[in-house]
């Protein structure tokens, strides 16, 4: 989300204003909280921190929400704010299924809004955020400022493909409802995104065609089969290859939450991060626990195990060697040609992708691949 100085200058006063007019200031109101410190990611489009800010609604009657800023926790600088439409699309109430347009949390629920927003020139240590809410019945809005935290920018070393050549397409969006951004789990007492910048990797080739013949065959799909490499110098820390396939991928059953990920791959890097390859080929495991994997080493190939859609290789960084006990850490790749992206990802197996506007490549360094970029890795 791109904001001009006029437009922060404006949502400053806005807010400032906002909270004066906001009194009484004993007003029962959300309980804000960040469960996990933003982190920023490096993309072809910039520096993008990504956020989720908790609120639950404590009073007995439904708030509506009507603004939620982030802002410097120090100079107080609007770093984004989201109302309207943007908010709507970013808020989700836990377990209550989302009304289009409506921002209403109800007495006694919480719910979620993920945010994503620039830090180029600016980079806030650490934000608060504002929320602008009003109670039923016509009564005036409020605001409550709160859910300080840090924001990281670390994102280790980068690292090498886990893939080679392409063109491979970086699925993934910020803005998916049941995308990995935004998929929690609560276990072990906590609730936790594991695969917060999770990319599912898909091989199209140059008319973007994602299969050969009949897409519902896995074994026709371009990147079916093909070798999954070691990121890093690492070691292996957990292994699973005991998942069949399905023949078909129109008849891909459901899968429990301990079977979702179908075969994979865990290996642990060398500054504590943990690299997740998922949905990997029956019996094409060419690791063990405990074993020492150099940078660009096959680890397995990409399959069709799993909950997955069609055969692709899952990727993602976490904190945690626990699939999903774990919290999704970005990382950037040190190395790729950015052929251009889809626009519209429904797309994607129908049509090229949009190239960039010079209609070549260009090699990108140190960056996590945009949303639905598509990349070339070296051979």
């Amino acid at each position: 989300m791109k904001m001009t100085m006029n437009l922060l200058a404006a949502c400053a006063l806005a807010a400032a204003s906002m909270a004066h007019a906001a009194a009484p200031s004993l007003q029962p109101s959300f309980d804000l909280r960040v469960l996990d410190e933003p982190h920023a990611a490096a993309t072809d489009a910039g520096t993008q921190v990504f956020e989720e800010l908790h609120l639950t609604n404590f009073t007995d009657s439904p708030l509506r929400l009507i603004d939620v800023a982030v802002v410097d926790a120090r100079g107080g600088q609007v770093l984004a704010h989201f109302d309207g439409e943007a908010l709507t699309r970013r808020l989700a109430r836990i377990g209550t299924p989302a009304t289009s347009g409506d921002a209403t949390v109800p007495s006694g629920s919480r719910a979620v809004v993920y945010m994503e927003w620039p830090a180029n020139a600016h980079r806030p240590r650490a934000v608060e955020h504002v929320v602008t809410y009003a109670p039923p019945h016509g009564a005036p809005a409020y605001v409550v400022r709160g859910a300080r935290t840090a924001v990281s920018y670390a994102a280790g070393a980068p690292l090498g493909p886990p893939l080679r050549g392409g063109p491979w397409v970086a699925v993934h969006a910020a803005s998916w409802a049941r995308g990995h951004r935004r998929v929690f789990n609560a276990v072990d007492g906590q609730a936790r995104i594991p695969a917060r910048f999770a990319i599912d990797w898909i091989r199209v080739d140059d008319a973007g065609h994602t299969a050969r013949q009949h897409p519902d065959i896995p074994s026709n799909w371009l990147g079916y089969g093909v070798d999954v490499l070691a990121v890093a110098d690492a070691t292996v820390v957990t292994v699973r290859d005991d998942m069949t396939e399905s023949p078909r991928v129109s008849t891909n059953p459901r899968h429990a939450l301990a079977d979702d990920a179908g075969n994979f791959v865990t290996i642990r890097l060398t500054d504590g991060r943990y690299a997740f390859y998922e949905h990997l080929r029956p019996g094409s495991t060419a690791v063990h626990v405990g074993d020492r994997v150099h940078r660009g080493e096959v680890l397995a190939q990409l399959g069709f195990t799993g909950a997955s859609t069609g055969p692709h290789l899952h990727f993602h960084v976490a904190d945690e060697p626990s699939r999903v006990s774990a919290e999704g850490r970005p990382f950037t790749l040190a190395a790729f040609d950015l052929l251009g992206r889809y626009d519209d990802i429904a797309a994607l197996g129908n049509a090229p992708w949009a190239q960039r506007a010079a209609g070549e490549s260009e090699q990108r360094h140190d960056e996590w691949p945009a949303e639905n970029a598509v990349v070339r890795f070296p051979d």
